[in-house]
């Protein structure tokens, strides 16, 4: 397994609201980013994965807002697998303040797996070198 580099973001002036904050919807791009940051990482590219017909649509995702991003803060987003089925897969996200260390938001969020036809696919059974590598870098909690 090697060492996965956490996703930074700079807040952009267009990213805030009246009171000078990051908007929260804009957390669950972050979100993204940093997944499809952390998939390309592990060799998993989702241009690479949709090449070769296979598509990881969010079905579920949430967030818990703990404190407010501002106008140029650097935001890090830390990820986790947390649980995989071979057909499912769930992702915790932190961001956190790269200054100061503060959490600024939690969440996580749902994938399932299907194909260019839109037909859900068990990675598990088709496509066991990516199975393989998911179930590396999966943090099941005991």
């Amino acid at each position: 397994m090697s060492e996965i580099k956490p996703y930074e973001h700079i807040v952009q002036y267009y990213e805030t609201d009246q009171m000078k904050v990051a908007h929260h919807s804009n957390y669950i791009r972050w979100f993204e980013e940093a997944r499809v940051d952390f998939f390309e990482q592990i060799g998993l590219g989702y241009k690479e994965c949709e090449q070769q017909g296979v598509m990881s649509p969010v079905t579920a995702v949430s967030a818990r807002y703990k404190t407010s991003a501002e106008f140029y803060d650097t935001v890090v987003v830390n990820i986790r697998f947390s649980k995989y089925t071979g057909v499912r897969l769930y992702i915790e996200y932190v961001v956190t303040d790269k200054a100061t260390g503060a959490v600024r938001c939690t969440g996580q969020s749902e994938h399932c797996f299907v194909s260019s036809e839109g037909k859900i696919v068990s990675v598990a059974k088709d496509y066991p070198e990516m199975d393989a590598k998911i179930r590396e870098y999966l943090e099941e909690e005991a």
